[in-house]
Formats: structure tokens, sequence, C-alpha cells
């Protein structure tokens, strides 16, 4: 492996996007324009770690095994009007995703077998259930192919490291990377368990004035979801904001993450472009060429960015966000 990955993660309208797009500025560095979730998303590796190493059940890890690599289809093949869901990260980065998935469960997998179990009637329609009932009327069966898998922690991360450095090795080579920018790779809710996925990885966390965050979720007419019209938004908002970040703060602290973070203002991207700048490289240990310079993000564009919420109608709920959350003062 000759790249490192840099993972960018916000809380939901904090502005990471600049720092991705500023980072795709400079030589050897690139990234897939599109959130790589694999490790934090339902059925990722987050789920498979846990029923395959914390809470093994002889049924439960061959389900998770199954369903991460149903989830991996999707991130593999291309979308459409008249097609499946799919995230085309085969496209994207020049890999054949469900191959070089099915050899990673290949390296965890103890053997396989075909057996039948309860679970195969979850969420199958009455025709399915129907015929399934009349091949065990007829002694028929309903063998299904099943994994058998228990690796130690140990093997899991080493096998998942491998994994997800053969993803991007194509892709790395093709576009000659030495640092590879990764969107929402790493939640910012489960930090400690998610980073060790990457080899060599870095994390840059970036936040923002949650007055601005409130004023561009109302601006845009959702909250979380489309919940906008609802009277009691300002409470969803007050209880998402702190919920989010509260264990980003705790997984720093007690894994002594730190010197693989760094945290960083939205606003300082604009306010004060040089120093932030220089904050990047140097936590990167980068020296790389800015060639494209201006081309993605410019600190000029700060009207619209920042200090949106003076604008807002609604100065009261603006005012009990400033209250509730401490906003200091530099975001002024």
């Amino acid at each position: 492996m000759n790249y490192d990955f840099i993972c960018v993660s916000g809380y939901g309208k904090s502005g990471s996007g600049a720092c991705i797009d500023l980072l795709k500025e400079f030589e050897y560095i690139d990234g897939p324009d599109k959130e790589f979730r694999i490790a934090k998303d339902p059925y990722g590796l987050a789920d498979l770690e846990f029923s395959l190493i914390n809470n093994w059940d002889f049924v439960r890890h061959n389900t998770a095994i199954n369903d991460f690599m149903g989830y991996c289809q999707l991130l593999a093949r291309g979308d459409g009007l008249f097609k499946k869901t799919g995230k085309n990260f085969n496209a994207l980065l020049n890999v054949d995703l469900v191959n070089e998935t099915e050899k990673y469960i290949d390296s965890i997998v103890d053997f396989k077998y075909y057996g039948e179990t309860l679970l195969h009637s979850y969420n199958i329609t009455n025709t399915e259930s129907f015929i399934r009932k009349v091949r065990s009327k007829f002694n028929m069966g309903n063998k299904k192919l099943m994994y058998f898998s228990r690796p130690d922690e140990k093997k899991f991360l080493l096998k998942t490291i491998s994994y997800i450095d053969n993803i991007f090795a194509q892709y790395a080579a093709k576009n000659n990377l030495k640092k590879i920018v990764l969107n929402q790779a790493i939640p910012l809710g489960n930090i400690s368990q998610t980073i060790k996925y990457f080899d060599s990885p870095k994390l840059i966390i970036v936040d923002r004035d949650p007055r601005d965050i409130y004023a561009t979720m109302v601006n845009e007419k959702r909250l979380l979801g489309a919940d906008i019209g609802d009277s009691n938004i300002l409470e969803k908002y007050l209880t998402w904001h702190k919920a989010t970040r509260v264990r980003a703060n705790i997984d720093i602290e007690n894994y002594n993450l730190n010197k693989n973070i760094l945290n960083i203002n939205f606003e300082d991207f604009f306010i004060d472009y040089d120093k932030t700048l220089f904050r990047i490289k140097e936590f990167l240990d980068i020296d790389f060429y800015h060639s494209k310079k201006g081309s993605r993000f410019s600190p000029r564009q700060i009207e619209g960015h920042v200090g949106i919420w003076k604008n807002l109608k609604d100065q009261k709920a603006i005012s009990r966000i400033g209250e509730e959350l401490n906003i200091a003062s530099n975001y002024e």
C-alpha cells in the first residue's frame, strides 16, 4: 500500500464538504465524489464485526455475512431510473467490489455448508412461504448455502484492513494518489470502533456554528428529514445537536485518538484561510503542490455560508440555541 486515508467527517450541514474540496485541490490527493459509508451503515463492517466478534451466535453470524454481502452489491452496482438503487463504486473505483467482498468473506470464513433455519423464512413473500411449506411437507428440503465463521478480533481486523486497501488499490494507482480522501467514512458517534478499519488513517472533524446549521436546515425546509413543518423543531434540533457530539468527545478522550484527529471550525476556512490551510498541511504532513488552488473552494464565498443565522426570522430560536449550546464568542 502506497497511500494513506484522509477521512473527513461532519455532523450534518456542518461543512465537511469545504474541507474535502480544499484537499482535492492538491496534487496526489483525491477521492470518490460520494460518501463512502461501508464502515458505519447498517449491514456494514461495524455490524459485521459485532455479530462475528462481540455477539456471536450460530445463526446470527451467517445472517450478518449475508446482509453485508447484499449491502456491498448495492455499493457496487450502477443506478438508474428503472434499476435498483446503486452507488456505482465499481465504476468510480475501477474495482469489482462484489468479487473483493467475496474474497474478504472467504478469508474470515472457516467453512461453508448447506443448512436450513427459520430465519430463511423472514422477509419472504406469501408465495415463497407457500413453496417452502410444500417442499417441507414432501421432504424436499429448503437448504441454503450458509457460512460458519468465528474469527478472533485480531484476524478480523487484519483481513478488514486488507479488504479496504484492496478496494482502493487500482483507484490509487490509476490516479497516482498518495492520499485518498473519504467523505463520512468514520461516524463521529463511533470513532474508536471504525477508524481501525483503515490503514494509517487521519480524521478531520468539521463542525460549524450551530445557529448556522439550524438556519440552513430551516432555509432548506428540512430538519433531520422533512420535519420542518413541525412546531417542535427547535427542541428536536437541540436534542439532535447534543446527542451527535457527545460520543465523539468521549471516544477522543478515552482512546487517546488526538494525534490522529484534527478538529476544525467550518468558519475558519473563510475567516482564517491561510492559518487553517497550514494546520491541515501540518496535520497531514504534506508538502504537495497546491496545483488547483481556488478551483473547488474559495474563501471569498463567505456570504451565504457564515453568519446566515442573522437573517433568520425567528431570532428567539437563535438566542435559545446560543444559550443552551454555550456558543463561543469567536463565532460572532
